[in-house]
């Protein structure tokens, strides 16, 4: 190549990522410009999780998204949430070549449940099959608590997931339902064809389409997932609560159920419900805009088997209010005057339907058992100093 062409391949190259960049400048000058981002606080949330949103993307497209030298993405961190995640997972998904073979392992041992899951891509991008799931006790598993699995077309001794053309995405779900005992475990995975084979390095052409992948999947997950919680807004009875039931691309071994609240700054919402036969139950806010589960770690925006109290009488009795009700099992709005509070059982023999009752904060303990416990401002602060530490040390 002459000294003239390799400096017009190089302005092609340049004019290529300046594209790729406009498209995701423009692209997020747009998205701030939505109905969402308007009016204080809400604007400052919104817009925060925006650039989150590009941050995953970035990352997912950029950094973790060669199938043929996998790794795996670590996402839903309390800085990066996306689509309704829940705070007793551990995130890791990683992409795959349905044609190609994976050999991946962990110690799992002390890890209380996990899911692992091919799915063909992302609900916001219209790719919601799930194929070849499976839970750690339906896994083989050394005394060690050694695991090792193979993602393939054909069938492979010992655990096995057998991929399916359309299968993109390997996903992995890890429980920690207590959040101080349950241990985490660290994952790993190689394309058997690339052992030992360093990845390339980048590329004008490779780099200008992970930039516009990304910008695509910003694009399509602030649309999807605001219109998702607008449309559950509009088809919910508010300040009570349906059945569960799972819905298209979600995990089938997970049944979700919701409703979405509607209060006042001097209101809370009493819900009561029966505790479920289920191998793992947990309730999350839902924000409104944007399908995050709030500050989880620094705030009660979630709890769990583990974390919530149980009356005498069998009967778990949550509290939903933007302001401390000063009872055990507190559910926190973060003053937002409404939003979506969902339920999940997984691997569930029962299917409790919640009730719930709109009440006075002054009156809460007036509908409560007088045995169920009540938490005064220090007790309060360290439960919350034990949850961030224990949140944060997941991803350390």
């Amino acid at each position: 190549m002459t000294e003239g062409q390799e400096g017009a391949a190089a302005a092609a190259s340049d004019d290529l990522l300046a594209q790729s960049w406009g498209r995701l400048s423009a692209a997020l000058v747009a998205g701030a410009d939505a109905e969402a981002f308007s009016g204080g606080e809400a604007a400052a949330a919104n817009s925060r999780h925006l650039a989150r949103q590009l941050v995953m993307a970035l990352q997912g497209q950029l950094e973790h998204g060669d199938p043929a030298h996998p790794t795996f993405h670590r996402y839903e961190e309390p800085w990066v949430p996306w689509g309704g995640p829940n705070p007793d997972n551990v995130y890791l998904r990683a992409p795959i070549d349905p044609t190609a073979t994976y050999r991946v392992w962990a110690d799992v041992a002390g890890v209380r449940e996990l899911i692992v899951s091919l799915v063909e891509g992302d609900m916001h991008l219209g790719a919601f099959g799930v194929w070849s799931e499976r839970t750690l006790g339906e896994l083989e598993v050394g005394a060690d608590g050694s695991l090792e699995l193979w993602v393939s077309p054909d069938e492979h001794e010992g655990n096995w997931l057998k991929t399916e053309p359309g299968a993109t995405q390997l996903l992995i779900r890890q429980y920690q339902v207590d959040w101080e005992a349950d241990r985490v475990a660290t994952f790993h995975i190689e394309n058997q064809a690339t052992v030992g084979v360093p990845p390339p390095g980048p590329t004008a052409d490779g780099v200008a389409a992970a930039l516009d992948r990304a910008t695509a999947w910003v694009q399509a997950s602030m649309t999807f997932w605001r219109d998702y919680v607008e449309g559950a807004r509009g088809a919910m009875t508010h300040n009570a609560f349906g059945p569960p039931n799972t819905p298209p691309g979600g995990a089938p071994n997970i049944a979700y159920g919701g409703g979405w609240w509607e209060l006042g700054p001097d209101e809370a919402l009493v819900i009561t419900h029966d505790v479920p036969d289920a191998d793992y139950w947990g309730w999350t806010v839902h924000h409104r805009w944007r399908m995050d589960s709030g500050d989880f770690a620094d705030r009660l925006t979630s709890t769990n088997a583990a974390q919530t109290h149980v009356d005498p009488d069998g009967r778990v009795r949550l509290v939903l209010a933007h302001a401390d009700p000063g009872t055990v099992n507190w559910i926190d709005t973060q003053a937002e005057p409404e939003g979506l509070l969902v339920y999940r059982y997984v691997g569930t023999r029962t299917r409790p339907v919640p009730e719930a009752e709109v009440v006075a904060l002054v009156d809460v303990a007036d509908h409560l058992p007088s045995d169920h416990p009540r938490v005064d401002e220090p007790a309060r602060r360290d439960q919350l100093a034990r949850r961030r530490r224990a949140a944060l040390a997941r991803y350390q």
